[in-house]
């Protein structure tokens, strides 16, 4: 697609884009299992990613002069130790499990996609408006009602059924809420703003604490950063507030009045689900909340401490296997994954829930510094009407949440993240009317 086409056919485009993103954005995982043409989508939108590398081949100029060269060759140089590793293990380069095991390179590329879109298109206000029904729709189909017509469809047409993690519903919310902050200045989204955060932040909770943590101190800031707005406006924030504690504290009721049953079977897979949701979900209060038993740290908390006893396993095995600088590489699964307590549910996980180190499991010590040196120089890039604090202010609190969970390897999340990140090196444009 040139450009001229881009902006002829931009109205339909970017309307199309939007409600696409916002569907993905609200049917998540399930949504990414649809098969089209034998492969899920989320597999298409990974060969999608890599197909944008001849986009940047193509217009290499025009993304050198607007993000640097210093950035556009740190990308590169990622990909070129790809290649390397895989001859050095000689590696089937048609081996599609190569491209999966290295999706945290070819999310990348959404970058690229993204500077085109916002370079050359313009929307309007109301998609922060639908933005905000999207997050309205996205909570009721996790706590109040999900469809049973999408149920239908999904364990018909894709290979999983399954509810959004506190990572993908946290960075929903983030570039919503991001997004209609910065350039919603009128009371209407900073009130949305208040609401949507007082029974958001129960949600988060509920499903994932490390994202609970970041989301709560990013929303803080988004509220001291209006400040103006709320002390102009007293009695309307008081009311406001009013409503958001009560809306905060029925949901916190309702989610802790919800409860998990488990049927006793004799299958694995039911027995790594208990494990993880049973056994994980507790708290040892005889112990502290971190202590080192046997030169091997632990956590009072279940949860924690099955992702600690994960990570000390990957290093451990790197170490033991000479691993430690350039990893294992992306032709086969991690061995560590063999045990069904690592294993997932359904027995096929190779995610350590933290994205450094599946980038150190793939590539090492080696491979880890040169995608650290590819965000150094993301962040170097100069912002469009973005201040470095904006920046970071939606950067970091995706990046912790990674540290916690699988999210830089799912489509989901990756996709989205990048897609955004372009926004604040062209600025977001608006239609005039």
């Amino acid at each position: 697609m040139s450009l001229k086409i881009l902006v002829k056919n931009k109205s339909s485009i970017l309307n199309s884009l939007f409600i696409l993103i916002l569907i993905i954005l609200v049917n998540g995982r399930s949504l990414m299992g649809l098969y089209v043409f034998g492969f899920r989508l989320a597999e298409l939108l990974t060969g999608f990613s890599i197909v944008l590398l001849f986009l940047l081949i193509y217009k290499m100029k025009f993304f050198r002069n607007n993000l640097g060269p210093r950035f556009i060759n740190s990308f590169l140089i990622l990909v070129i130790y790809f290649v390397v590793i895989n001859l050095i293990n000689s590696a089937n380069f048609l081996d599609l499990y190569l491209y999966k095991s290295s999706v945290y390179i070819w999310y990348i590329s959404f970058i690229f996609f993204g500077l085109i879109i916002f370079k050359n298109l313009e929307i309007t206000k109301n998609y922060f408006y639908l933005g905000y029904i999207g997050l309205f729709i996205q909570f009721m189909f996790n706590v109040l009602y999900y469809p049973d017509f999408l149920t239908q469809f999904f364990n018909e047409y894709s290979d999983k059924t399954q509810f959004l993690k506190g990572a993908e519903i946290a960075i929903f919310f983030i570039v919503v809420t991001f997004f209609a902050n910065k350039y919603g200045e009128n009371s209407s989204l900073v009130d949305l703003f208040v609401i949507t955060s007082s029974f958001y932040i129960p949600l988060i909770f509920f499903k994932s604490r490390s994202a609970a943590i970041v989301l709560l101190f990013y929303i803080v800031i988004m509220v001291y950063r209006k400040k103006k707005y709320f002390v102009e406006n007293k009695r309307r924030s008081f009311m406001l507030f009013l409503i958001s504690t009560i809306l905060f504290l029925t949901t916190s009721h309702f989610l802790l009045d919800l409860s998990f049953e488990f049927e006793e079977t004799p299958e694995a897979v039911a027995q790594v689900f208990k494990h993880k949701y049973v056994v994980s979900n507790t708290f040892d209060d005889e112990v502290p909340f971190f202590y080192i038993f046997e030169s091997r740290l632990y956590s009072a908390d279940g949860n924690l401490n099955w992702r600690l006893q994960l990570w000390q396993e990957i290093i451990i095995f790197a170490e033991q296997n000479d691993e430690i600088l350039f990893g294992q590489g992306f032709d086969s699964r991690p061995p560590v994954f063999d045990n069904f307590i690592y294993s997932g549910l359904d027995g096929l996980n190779e995610n350590s829930h933290n994205y450094f180190l599946n980038i150190f499991i793939r590539g090492g010590i080696f491979g880890l510094f040169l995608v650290l040196y590819f965000f150094y120089n993301m962040i170097k890039i100069p912002k469009f009407k973005f201040t470095n604090f904006e920046f970071l202010l939606f950067f970091l609190p995706l990046a912790f949440i990674s540290m916690f969970d699988g999210s830089m390897e799912n489509p989901y999340f990756a996709i989205v993240f990048y897609f955004f990140v372009s926004s604040f090196f062209t600025g977001v444009k608006f239609k005039k009317r």
